[in-house]
């Protein structure tokens, strides 16, 4: 009965309290304190260093004096790694097979031999190469080897528009790309008209390659190569390294943003390490017992031509760790995970959101012993996690969270999230249920990747923590919003060596990118808490101004609007004449018609349901109970839904390749059915 587990319970809560008493807690470094995160930097007004960074400099660019390339950083791996397992991958299923540090020095030495002396290419940072393919070790092997002759690496998106990837390799007058599969190489070989620099692709997956493909290349001036025959012949024919300088560009990182042309961010190896240096010191400063080492394994699956996915990957090889790549699919994701046992996983916002829905849903539907097991453990673990003890050995693991840590692998030592908001309580559950270090981070291409990050241990969320040792930041007025940097809110302004020079042959949009004292300009409003902690309110250009004059940032309530079951995508506006905010949302089909049975005894296809106003106003009942569970007030909530049976997309024109929201042009598409809502509506 109910009565009895709740004695059960409290026995079982004696028995955590005495489990408990040996168990130590995360404590941020002698000196250094979560209530002052960010420490001012001398000399500079209104500008905040890393709160545990000692000494007077106030950012840290190299932790190692041996690694100050991301080649030196390979080979230090490698010794590191006493050349232990580098790069796993798994073929239909089967078990992870593993690349040493050698072997993947070996296939990189030979591609760059190849590059070089059967190709042609010149070595060197003028130099441009292109990849166009999904994660694997074939990708990071291409990358290495045109590290070890300073040739720039170019990530092309797999979600890129034709045009955008026109421009990408016409301003890059790249001569080389490397592709995953035939069809890619088709595309880029029915394009070379308007590519006209593009003189040989490299295909990785060569089964298909075939001599009808050859001669498709040959008619239009390509010549199509088989990864494994260059390989062959660099072996034989080798050309010496050309190790790049700190300063050289390791990467051109395309960011399309939400308008116009893709603008590509500049990184230099500089850069890079100085971000791997903030996470590892970051890591090492407060996890006594140590941080990442050959035993460590990362989960690859989201994009390598983001740079969130390049620090990952950059800092287990610098640390002799090894890397697992996923089968390419979502749908197997979850079975690479259980296959592969990461200890460090990034993961975005949206998946942990997913997760913590799916979890709520089950104890929702339990019985009340479910529940009242769940609540105590639940309880139990928030006191350590609020005391700074993060475990997944508790008995209440073994009871209650050991099935879900299992999904995960059972080894999660840490997960770092970030590209967009996340909500207090799904990142408190997440942290308690997985029992492992979860750090929410900041930063944008710009920034390399990561210039502000939550401290292990801080249990409190709703910010994104102090600034990393890599970077300073500043609040700069924006008086047009009346945001002003001496009452704690601004534009957030980042400096530091993980700071891009620029955009590649765009100094017109470099030049606005900067101010005058060298800080970069995210276009993200900030307010600095007491604690020295940051908190992003939303972006600059997307808050906009309701009729009774109150502002409204429409990115927030999206973030917590797509937590609610039947949101597939939300876009949220509103007018400077109008009192209250409109939604747009792509349903997700199966709940919508699960409600329609339910309610009206049919399943009818989503276009009809997107017509009809019972569901708009379910949907706009679920959106308004979230954006009140979630302390929205009344003129964030919106009144009105309109439904959209097409999901927004790359393809559309509503999503840049990244997946972010064109708010533009969603407001354009929309702009007619919002005015049709508001005039139908005069009195609401």
């Amino acid at each position: 009965s109910f009565g009895s587990a709740t004695i059960a319970a409290a026995i079982i809560g004696g028995l955590y309290l005495l489990l408990n008493r040996r168990r130590k807690a995360i404590a941020p470094p002698r000196g250094s304190s979560l209530d002052r995160q960010a420490i001012p930097v001398e000399g500079e007004k209104g500008v905040y260093k890393c709160g545990f960074l000692p000494g007077n400099e106030p950012t840290m660019t190299y932790l190692y004096p041996e690694v100050t390339t991301l080649y030196e950083g390979f080979l230090r791996g490698m010794q590191k790694s006493a050349d232990g397992p580098c790069l796993g991958e798994r073929i239909d299923g089967k078990a992870y097979q593993f690349l040493t540090y050698a072997q993947v020095l070996r296939h990189s030495t030979d591609f760059a031999s190849a590059l070089v002396k059967t190709l042609g290419v010149k070595p060197g940072n003028e130099t441009n190469m292109g990849i166009y393919a999904k994660n694997s070790p074939k990708w990071y092997i291409s990358s290495l080897a045109a590290i070890s002759q300073s040739i720039v690496v170019v990530p092309l998106y797999d979600t890129l528009g034709a045009d955008a990837a026109t421009f990408i390799v016409n301003q890059t007058e790249i001569g080389v790309i490397v592709v995953d599969n035939v069809d890619k190489a088709r595309k880029l070989i029915g394009a070379k008209g308007d590519i006209p620099t593009l003189r040989h692709i490299v295909v990785l997956e060569e089964a298909e390659v075939n001599k009808a493909l050859e001669e498709e290349g040959e008619k239009v001036g390509v010549s199509i190569h088989r990864f494994s025959v260059l390989l062959e012949a660099g072996s034989r024919d080798k050309a010496e390294p050309v190790k790049p300088k700190t300063d050289d560009t390791y990467i051109i990182c395309y960011t399309s943003g939400t308008t116009g042309t893709p603008k590509g961010v500049m990184l230099s190896h500089k850069n890079v390490v100085a971000n791997i240096t903030a996470f590892e010191y970051t890591m090492r400063a407060f996890l006594k017992d140590g941080f990442l080492n050959n035993e460590d394994v990362l989960i690859s699956y989201l994009p390598l031509s983001h740079m969130m996915e390049q620090l990952s990957h950059w800092v287990m090889i610098c640390t002799g760790a090894s890397i697992g790549y996923f089968q390419g699919s979502i749908k197997t994701l979850t079975d690479d995970i259980k296959e592969l046992r990461p200890t460090l996983m990034p993961v975005v916002p949206r998946l942990l959101n997913r997760m913590f829905d799916a979890l709520m849903q089950k104890i929702d539907g339990s019985g009340p012993v479910v529940k009242t097991l769940f609540n105590v453990a639940y309880n139990a673990k928030l006191s350590m996690l609020k005391r700074g003890i993060i475990t997944n050995s508790t008995i209440w693991d073994k009871l209650v969270f050991g099935k879900l840590q299992g999904a995960m692998g059972g080894r999660l030592k840490i997960m770092v999230t970030g590209s967009a908001p996340i909500s207090d309580k799904v990142l408190e559950t997440c942290r308690i249920a997985f029992g492992c270090t979860l750090l929410e981070a900041y930063g944008q291409t710009e920034a390399t990747a990561l210039a502000v990050a939550t401290w292990p241990g801080d249990a409190e969320g709703g910010h994104c923590g102090g600034p990393a040792p890599c970077a300073v930041i500043k609040l700069a007025d924006v008086p047009e919003m009346n945001y002003f940097a001496a009452e704690g809110r601004g534009e957030v302004c980042i400096k530091g060596p993980s700071v891009t020079k620029g955009y590649y042959k765009d100094a017109e949009k470099t030049a606005e990118l900067f101010d005058a004292e060298g800080f970069l300009h995210t276009g993200d409003i900030g307010c600095i808490r007491e604690n020295g902690s940051l908190k992003i309110i939303d972006r600059k250009k997307h808050i906009f101004k309701l009729a009774q004059g109150e502002y409204v940032a429409p990115e927030k309530i999206e973030q917590i609007y797509t937590r609610a079951p039947p949101v597939q995508q939300v876009y949220v506006d509103g007018d400077s004449l109008e009192r209250w905010l409109i939604a747009v949302v792509v349903p997700e089909t199966e709940v919508l018609q699960e409600w329609d049975k339910k309610t009206n005894g049919k399943k009818r296809e989503i276009e009809e349901l997107c017509r009809c106003a019972k569901a708009a106003e379910y949907v706009l009942s679920t959106l308004n109970k979230i954006g009140k569970e979630n302390k929205l007030n009344s003129i964030e909530q919106v009144k009105k839904v309109i439904l959209e049976a097409d999901p927004f997309s790359v393809e559309n024109g509503l999503l840049t390749p990244t997946l972010k929201a064109k708010r533009p042009q969603l407001r354009i598409k929309y702009t007619d059915a919002m005015t049709a809502v508001y005039k139908a509506n005069p009195t609401l």
